[in-house]
């Protein structure tokens, strides 16, 4: 009889460790996506930024700098991307607000990049329908960074 109780809380307890083992994985995956996704749109935003002045500023002078610039932002879209597909576990507070906020930022940011590329041929182009881009941009460029805004907060990360 005690060699069966003896098993029994040897089961338990091997139970109770892989539960333990699984919900500490999930809430440190969940920790790192919860930072991994600020540090990649930061860099989104300073890539889109560098293209956007690049490209708004200096027009069609500097292709080679515009062309690496592009080239930075895609990258730096690439991640961003990877970041807003990470899943988040229920035991984080707003796990599908989170998911779904990261993946509307994700949107927005392709979208104003793939405005600001149409921007930079129409510019080189000299077509008339700069003044809509231009507005479309600014736009899309708001709609992120409010959304941005709105994942901080339901992170917890905003003062």
């Amino acid at each position: 009889m005690k060699k069966n109780f003896a098993w029994l809380v040897v089961a338990i307890l091997a139970i109770g460790g892989v539960f333990f083992f699984f919900l500490y994985r999930m809430g440190t995956n969940d920790a790192k996506a919860l930072a991994d996704f600020p540090i990649a749109y930061s860099n989104y935003d300073q890539a889109i930024s560098n293209y956007s002045n690049a490209v708004l500023v200096s027009k069609a002078e500097d292709a080679l700098t515009q062309d690496g610039l592009e080239r930075i932002a895609d990258q730096a879209l690439a991640a961003l991307n990877a970041g807003a597909s990470v899943r988040i576990s229920s035991l984080t507070k707003n796990d599908g607000d989170l998911m779904s906020v990261s993946l509307e930022i994700s949107d927005l940011a392709g979208k104003e990049l793939d405005t600001l590329k149409a921007y930079r041929r129409m510019v080189a182009d000299k077509s008339i329908e700069i003044n809509d881009l231009s507005k479309e941009l600014a736009d899309l460029m708001n709609q992120r960074q409010a959304a941005y805004t709105h994942y901080l907060e339901l992170a917890g990360q905003k003062n």
